[in-house]
């Protein structure tokens, strides 16, 4: 088992879109699923959950290099620390349209 990333800050560039408003980044051998980016983002992510595996949960909290399809959230309550809803919320109509296809 690894030492546990709990809690750390990550710089990573975000890959393609996984389950749940998930993006896939991959940081020092070990694969990252980042909440509230969109893919090619480059991020500074907070580490919200790690179980010693191959794989950990972070999120998001701030946006270095941010996606052309990137907007203003739609929703006043999603993002870190706030509601588990509207994963897309912070992505263009035709970017949310991209992921989902």
């Amino acid at each position: 088992m690894s030492e546990s990333w709990f809690g750390r800050t990550l710089a990573v560039r975000l890959g393609n879109p996984g389950h749940g408003g998930f993006c896939v980044a991959r940081h020092e051998g070990r694969v990252v699923f980042v909440r509230h980016g969109l893919p090619g983002e480059l991020v500074r992510a907070r580490v919200t959950e790690d179980r010693g595996g191959s794989f950990c949960r972070a999120d998001a909290l701030e946006i270095v290099d941010p996606s052309p399809e990137r907007v203003d959230p739609l929703c006043p309550i999603s993002g870190p620390g706030g509601a588990g809803c509207c994963d897309l919320s912070h992505a263009s109509l035709p970017g949310q349209r991209a992921i989902k296809a």
